[in-house]
């Protein structure tokens, strides 16, 4: 998102920066050292210079920081003159605690509360979170504007150089073929992602002698010890079975770009970016049928009943994911217009 908008607002008119906080201060960065994900090695973060937000500038806090405490800095941005906005990706810990770390409602509520009072304008990822956002806000007596901003699925441009894909073929299964499928999970192991569900199908369909294979791909998160436990203990682990963490975006993509299908079922989702990532790539996708996915995939997965531990066999046993429809698209680029256009952009710059 900050490269689109970087390249979406160029100067003059308007600088686009990475920030952080630290009391009532903030520090800009005019660039930002490659992430991990990249895949293009360790650097160092260049250094960056205190700066003091204030009349003309835009605050935007696109990502989770609820376990932080930026109020005073906000507070110091605002007094100057300073505009925020903030995106909301999903109100999950609020409706389904119990599917995270404990503690984490009374932070996330909160958090939530701080900035529905302060920001001008608040983004949500699909039309499913806007109606309940905004029910909520209204409960609290707080009635700040509510658009949708849906993510972007290019998430990566950079293929795999001869070195990864030498490390990705010698650690992860070969890519699916009709005689040898393969079928990627995405997402952080938590419960939410209903991995069990997709091991269930699994388990039933090896017991049949469907000859899948099965990539779980993601770092273990929280309240999943039964899941670990099953997948370590499992008699075709790294076999027809496998486990991937602390993959790049470009082995990702290569990934995604080479399996049968993805599979993604969770309970609930504040967007659902794997369905419209996969999408992007061409790669077939079976989905749980809930409105975040419809909007994030549009007519491109096959969507089965969420939970249905039956519908999932059918599906993967019928290749019902095949599908001739149209695959979902949307750039980051596209995104960071549609941004500026909420945050009237275009006018400020003139």
């Amino acid at each position: 998102m900050l490269a689109a908008c970087e390249r979406q607002f160029p100067a003059p008119g308007y600088q686009v920066l990475a920030v952080t906080f630290q009391g009532e201060q903030w520090q800009a960065f005019a660039t930002l050292a490659p992430h991990p994900c990249q895949g293009l090695g360790e650097h160092p973060q260049p250094q960056g210079q205190l700066i003091e937000p204030g009349d003309g500038d835009v605050l935007l806090m696109f990502d989770a920081s609820w376990y932080t405490d930026p109020w005073p800095a906000v507070d110091a941005a605002l007094a100057r003159g300073a505009r925020l906005a903030g995106m909301v990706h999903d109100l999950l810990p609020l409706e389904h605690a119990e599917w995270f770390r404990e503690g984490l409602k009374q932070r996330f509520a909160e958090h939530l509360h701080n900035m529905a009072e302060r920001a001008e304008q608040l983004f949500v990822p699909t039309q499913a979170v806007r109606g309940r956002l905004i029910a909520r806000l209204a409960g609290q007596g707080q009635t700040p504007p509510v658009g949708v901003l849906a993510h972007g699925g290019d998430f990566c441009e950079l293929l795999p150089d001869t070195a990864q894909l030498q490390a990705l073929q010698a650690s992860l299964p070969a890519p699916g073929t009709d005689s040898d499928p393969l079928y990627l999970v995405l997402g952080t192991l938590e419960p939410r992602k209903n991995h069990s569900l997709v091991l269930d199908a699994f388990d039933e369909l090896w017991a049949r002698g469907h000859q899948s294979r099965l990539l779980l791909v993601g770092k273990v998160g929280w309240q999943v010890d039964p899941l670990l436990e099953r997948l370590h203990n499992h008699p075709l682990l790294n076999r027809r079975l496998f486990h991937g963490a602390n993959l790049s975006d470009p082995q990702l993509r290569w990934l995604i770009r080479h399996s049968t299908a993805l599979i993604y079922v969770p309970k609930d989702e504040g967007f659902g970016l794997p369905v419209l990532e996969a999408s992007m790539l061409g790669c077939p996708v079976i989905a749980s049928d809930i409105a975040v996915l419809r909007e994030a995939g549009g007519q491109w997965p096959c969507f089965i009943t969420p939970d249905s531990l039956p519908e999932l066999i059918t599906a993967i046993e019928t290749d019902a994911w095949r599908t001739a429809n149209l695959p979902a698209q949307r750039t980051w680029d596209q995104v960071a217009r549609q941004l500026g256009t909420f945050l009237n952009m275009a006018n400020r710059a003139q």
